[in-house]
Order: structure tokens, then sequence, then C-alpha cells
């Protein structure tokens, strides 16, 4: 009976020790000063979970911390790193809502650019995220003009603009190819209307001028062709409207 007794107690003993482990954190005990620490080892070790760990511990924990706009900023990048890019965007615009004079309020702001602009998708598919991403990225290209992070944001933002005109250009050249040629007109002239003087617009003249040629409008097929020599006399579609008199077609091929 003792015996029993006895090793019921150990076994008591046992379980208790084995809750009190599973319930130790690796930040219990640690000063502010220490998680930040920790988080900003783990961040430059590239361990993104453990670092938004720390920094998360830190930020819920000491809310008042003098150093918390660098732990929101690690940890927003920490979750960028991740791949977490929806989480990334509410990080880096808690920093910017709450502290926009502070001195990472450029990088918080160009910090949004970049996480929308990685996950903007494949010009097949639905676009929301990349007007988005355009929109952040001039935001951040007028609040901080004449910044290292604003030429950054020109850039993302002009990626971004490539892309969007690519969309409208690949739609109307689905019905530019399919002989649909007053259906395609109006997606490139679209192309024309929102970016004037991006590269897209060059093929869209190009495309334009086919069409009318194709629908015999020759005023406004001339019209087409001197744009494009006028507007883009380097692009490939200006040389190529230029080799063959304007009759062949994108890539060489004429109107099918």
């Amino acid at each position: 009976m003792r015996n029993g007794l006895g090793n019921l107690l150990v076994s008591l003993f046992s379980l208790a020790l084995v809750g009190a482990c599973a319930s130790t954190s690796p930040f219990d005990g640690l000063e502010p000063d220490d998680l930040f620490e920790m988080g900003a080892r783990e961040f430059e070790a590239s361990e993104w979970d453990r670092a938004t760990e720390a920094f998360e511990r830190l930020i819920f924990t000491e809310p008042t911390y003098e150093r918390l706009v660098e732990a929101r900023m690690y940890l927003a990048r920490a979750y960028y790193n991740k791949g977490e890019f929806i989480t990334s965007v509410s990080e880096f615009t808690r920093v910017l809502d709450r502290h926009p004079g502070h001195e990472l309020a450029p990088e918080a702001s160009v910090g949004i650019c970049q996480s929308y602009v990685a996950q903007a998708p494949h010009v097949q598919r639905d676009q929301t995220v990349t007007v988005q991403a355009w929109s952040a990225c001039q935001n951040t290209l007028i609040d901080f003009r004449g910044t290292p992070v604003a030429a950054e944001a020109e850039a993302l933002r002009d990626q971004m603009e490539d892309r969007l005109a690519e969309k409208i250009f690949t739609n109307g050249d689905f019905y530019f190819r399919r002989k649909l040629y007053h259906s395609g007109i109006i997606y490139f002239n679209d192309v024309l209307d929102q970016y004037p003087r991006n590269q897209w617009a060059a093929q869209a003249l190009l495309r334009l001028h086919q069409s009318y040629l194709a629908l015999e409008w020759g005023t406004e097929a001339e019209e087409a062709r001197d744009r494009l020599i006028r507007d883009f006399p380097d692009s490939d579609a200006a040389r190529e409207i230029g080799a063959d008199g304007g009759s062949g077609g994108y890539g060489g091929k004429g109107p099918v």
C-alpha cells in the first residue's frame, strides 16, 4: 500500500515538473532591453519566427518602451521577410500612422510600398493589388520626395505602372488577334489615356495603326503612325512601323 502511494506521489511530482517546464517561456525574466537585443539578434540571424516572437512580446508587455518604433519596424520587416505581406503592411502602417514625424517614418512608408508590390499578381490576373501598390509607392514618392526611399518608391511605382499598362494592352490584343478591331481599339486608347508615356503606349499606337488599316480608316491609321514616330522614336514599335511601312504586325506579324 505504501509503495503504491509512494509511486503515485512520484508520478504526480513528475507531472508537476513537466508542466512547469512546459509553461516556461524563453522571455521570462528578461528586461525590455534584453528582449529588444534578443529580437535584433534573431533578426540578423534570419530567424524570422523567433524575431517576431521577441518583438511581439516586447510590444505587448512594454507599450511605452522608448525604442518601441524601432521594435515595430523590426517586427514589420521580419513579417515581410517571412512572406507575410498583409501583416507587414499592417505593421508598417502602424508606425507611419502613429509616428509620422519619426526618423523611421520614410522607411515605414516605403515598406508599405514594397509589401504591396510583393503581392502584385501576374498580369493575367486581377490587378487590384497592383493598383494598391502603385498608390502606396506614389504616396511615398510624394511624401518623401528627394530622399533615397522616394527614389526606390518611384522605381517600384513605375514597375507597377508597366504591369497595369500591359494588362490593358493584353486585353486589347486579345480582340485584335481575333480581328475584333473595334473592341481592341477601345483598350489601346485606354492605354494612351491612362499611361501616355509608358512603353506600352508605343505598342498600343502600333496596334491602333494596324487596326485602322484593317478597317480601312486611312486618316486614323496615319495619325497613329505619326504619333508613334513622334512620341516614341527609339521604340521597337517605331522601328517596326518604319521598316514595313506600317503594314506589319506586333512581333513581326501582320493583322491575323
